[in-house]
């Protein structure tokens, strides 16, 4: 399971994984045979875990997932169930109405490269259009998070001061043409870790205490479901 895991989440498995069970719990939708995308995939990871589930997926990434992601899906026998498209979430070549299922992790950064917040509302709207009428999205973002996180991210990413991570409050902002939003923070101390084992054991302290006297707008992984 473990190895399950790594394949799916990659990094900070701890924190990032309590997004999988939290959407199995939450979910009112039967995933057996639903119609699912993954935006932004990159390796493939969420869509390998909406495979198997059941779902018909369709796995994307602006210029396509990469070669990773296909030989995942066929390591794990569910590449039958995965179909791969170069999809761009600020304009998805899709009808309305087109899945039941969005899902995206860590992506909505990107997307708003150079403060580019007017990217990031157009992608939510994209998703909210081409899901069917209660269709639910699916997501884990990358927060801000804490002024600590803010400058290591400046001087330890290549990407950190370019990517414009949205804020808790951006968060219920983005949501607000769905029916039905819920969502929570977590994770602190594990994205501070320089290897998976150390923000294995970082992670493990997030959950025993940190996430519980941390504030929300301090942690640095947003974990929800939303309803058309």
């Amino acid at each position: 399971m473990k190895n399950h895991l790594k394949d799916i989440i990659e990094w900070d498995i701890r924190n990032w994984s309590i997004s999988l069970n939290y959407w199995l719990k939450e979910s009112t939708l039967d995933l057996v045979n639903s119609t699912a995308l993954e935006i932004g995939s990159r390796n493939g990871g969420l869509s390998l875990w909406l495979a198997n589930q059941g779902c018909k997926v369709t796995c994307s990434d602006v210029t396509g997932p990469s070669d990773k992601a296909r030989h995942l899906h066929q390591k794990h026998g569910i590449h039958h169930l995965v179909e791969y498209k170069d999809i761009d979430a600020t304009n998805i070549p899709y009808e309305n109405e087109a899945f039941d299922i969005v899902v995206f992790k860590s992506v909505l950064g990107g997307i708003g490269y150079n403060n580019n917040k007017e990217a990031q509302c157009k992608a939510i709207n994209e998703i909210y259009r081409v899901l069917k009428p209660g269709g639910e999205l699916f997501f884990a973002e990358n927060l801000v998070a804490s002024p600590l996180h803010v400058m290591l991210r400046k001087y330890f990413t290549n990407w950190g001061s370019t990517w414009r991570y949205p804020t808790i409050n951006e968060i219920e902002e983005f949501l607000n043409p769905f029916s039905y939003r819920n969502y929570f923070s977590t994770g602190f101390l594990a994205a501070l870790g320089r290897n998976e084992r150390q923000r294995n054991i970082l992670g493990l302290i997030d959950n025993l205490c940190v996430n519980k006297i941390a504030p929300e707008r301090w942690k640095y992984i947003a974990v929800g479901l939303a309803k058309k």
